[in-house]
């Protein structure tokens, strides 16, 4: 198939988390290139008002792109070391994601209906199990779940964050592997099982979508 180049470009022009992302320099568009996954899940959200949460805050740079291309959304930034920048429109919040209480502790400050929550955290594969098991109820219906760098699941000997990262490929507590079974969950009409892997609220999950390092999780 002859590929448009001239579509393809306009195309690029158009990708509104592309153009923010390069301008704030976020390492989601340098490095990850998420800008090619994201929009086709997000997008709808552009022009709403609600509000975001975004795990993890680091220099701000995501924060940054995320109040620009949701205009309308206050973007909720956790961090469990989190800086002030001199921004509106975004409230941050001091958490741990290793801890259920903080992440509680969190959700009970958030006053804005949720259509998407952004997992770029400890990426800590029990942390991102965790962090998804407190905060998947506060989706609206439709709303978008994002767990990014899922590469740590592979890792067989690692640090992250503090952290000790000891998985592999089809370990049984990575985070990929218990996103894997949820497919039966979601099928729950023909398997009748809701799959015990240590993700709960299956039955509010409509799909799962695994792209390059990130696990996409739509709310029913």
């Amino acid at each position: 198939m002859k590929i448009d180049k001239e579509n393809t470009m306009k195309i690029d022009k158009e990708n509104k988390m592309q153009l923010a992302g390069k301008k704030y320099n976020t390492d989601k568009v340098s490095r990850h290139e998420y800008h090619k996954i994201y929009p086709q899940f997000i997008e709808k959200f552009y022009n709403i008002s609600g509000g975001i949460i975004e795990i993890g805050l680091k220099a701000g740079a995501s924060l940054k792109m995320w109040l620009e291309i949701f205009p309308k959304m206050h973007i909720y930034a956790l961090d469990r070391d989190p800086k002030v920048f001199p921004l509106e429109r975004h409230t941050t919040i001091k958490a741990d994601q290793s801890s259920k209480s903080d992440l509680q502790h969190a959700l009970s400050i958030i006053q804005h209906p949720i259509y998407f929550i952004n997992d770029d955290g400890s990426h800590i594969p029990d942390h991102q199990v965790l962090t998804f098991n407190v905060m998947f109820p506060k989706l609206e219906s439709g709303g978008v779940y994002i767990i990014e760098d899922i590469e740590t699941s592979y890792w067989k000997n690692g640090q992250n964050c503090g952290y000790s990262v000891n998985y592999g490929l089809n370990h049984p507590k990575s985070c990929i592997e218990k996103f894997k079974n949820v497919i039966d969950g979601v099928n729950y009409n023909f398997s009748k099982t809701y799959p015990d892997s240590g993700i709960q609220h299956q039955e509010q999950i409509s799909s799962v979508t695994f792209a390059k390092n990130c696990i996409v999780i739509i709310k029913k």
